[in-house]
C-alpha cells in the first residue's frame, strides 16, 4: 500500500514537471505548440493586425501604416478581409471575400468600378495561410516563458519569442523600394535579411483556453541596425518606428461570412498567373 501511495505521488510530480519544466513556471515550448494545434483545428475566428513603418531616407520621411480585419470559417471555408492602408501618403482600402461555392472557391473583390469575381481553386485554405496573426506564430524559432499577466480581462501567459528573420521581408522590401537604394538589385533584400540580428517579440496565450490571444513585435531597433550596418550605402536610412501587433478572438464562435448583396452580381474576370 505504501508503495502504491509513493508511486502515485511520484506520478503526480512527473505530470506537474511536464507542465512546468520543474522550474515553477509553464513550459513555453509546450504552450506555443498547443496554441498552434488549437489554431490548426479551429472552426472559426476573428483577427485584427496592424503594421507601422516610419523611416527617413536621406532626410526624406516615409510612412507606411495598415490595419486588417479578417473573419475566417473552416467549414464551409470562407474568409472576409477588410484592409485599410496609408502607403507613403497614398490611401488604399480593400474588401474581399473568398467562399466555397459550386464545388470550388470563388474570390470576390470590391474595386473602384464595382465588384469582381475570379476563381480561387489553388488557394491554401488553412488558417495559417489565411490569418496573418497565425502566420507570424508560424515563424517562431524559439520561445521563453516571461510571466503570467492579463490582456483585457483574460489571464494569459506572456511568452518571449525569437522570430525567423523572414518576418522582416515585407518591411525590408518597403524600405528598399521607397528609398531607391536597391538600384534594380534582385538580391539585396535577401542579403539584408541574412544580415539581420535576432528578432524578438511577445505572444500571449490564454491560461484557461491554451489559445493565442495576441502577438506583438517591435522591430524598430533591429531594422534600424540592418540599414545602419550597410557598408558604403548610397542612401542613409534611419528607422524611427517599426511595429506589428495582432489579436485573435472569437475562436470557434466568429459570425458567419456573408457575401454582400452588391457582390452577388459581380462581373467575372479571368484570374492572372
Amino acid at each position: 500500500m505504501k508503495f502504491l501511495k509513493r508511486f502515485s505521488a511520484l506520478a503526480a510530480v512527473a505530470a506537474l514537471c511536464l507542465l512546468t519544466s520543474c522550474s515553477g513556471q509553464a513550459d513555453a515550448g509546450m504552450l506555443v505548440r498547443e496554441a498552434k494545434a488549437n489554431a490548426e483545428s479551429m472552426k472559426s475566428c476573428s483577427a485584427d493586425i496592424s503594421n507601422t513603418l516610419s523611416f527617413t531616407a536621406d532626410g526624406k520621411q516615409h510612412t507606411f501604416r495598415s490595419t486588417s480585419h479578417v473573419v475566417y470559417t473552416a467549414n464551409p471555408f470562407a474568409v472576409k478581409s477588410v484592409l485599410s492602408a496609408d502607403n507613403d501618403g497614398t490611401a488604399d482600402n480593400s474588401e474581399t471575400y473568398t467562399l466555397s461555392e459550386d464545388g470550388g472557391l470563388s474570390f470576390y473583390c470590391r474595386t473602384a468600378s464595382g465588384w469582381q469575381k475570379t476563381g480561387a481553386e489553388d488557394m491554401d485554405t488553412s488558417p495559417f495561410a489565411q490569418v496573418d496573426v497565425l502566420n507570424l506564430l508560424d515563424n517562431v524559432a524559439d520561445q521563453k516563458y516571461a510571466r503570467e499577466t492579463t490582456v483585457g480581462s483574460q489571464k494569459v501567459h506572456k511568452i518571449e519569442l525569437q522570430m525567423k528573420s523572414e518576418v522582416l521581408r515585407s518591411t525590408i522590401e518597403n524600405v528598399v523600394t521607397a528609398s531607391g537604394m536597391g538600384g534594380g538589385s534582385t538580391t539585396i533584400v535577401q542579403t539584408l535579411l541574412d544580415s539581420a540580428p535576432a528578432v524578438y517579440g511577445y505572444c500571449y496565450i490564454g491560461v484557461d483556453s491554451g489559445k493565442l490571444v495576441r502577438l506583438e513585435l517591435d522591430e524598430t531597433e533591429v531594422v534600424n541596425r540592418i540599414f545602419q550596418n550597410i557598408d558604403e550605402s548610397p542612401v542613409e536610412i534611419k528607422v524611427s518606428d517599426c511595429r506589428i501587433s495582432g489579436n485573435l478572438s472569437k475562436i470557434d464562435s466568429a459570425p458567419p461570412v456573408v457575401l454582400p448583396n452588391a457582390a452577388k452580381s459581380a462581373s467575372s474576370v479571368q484570374a492572372q498567373g
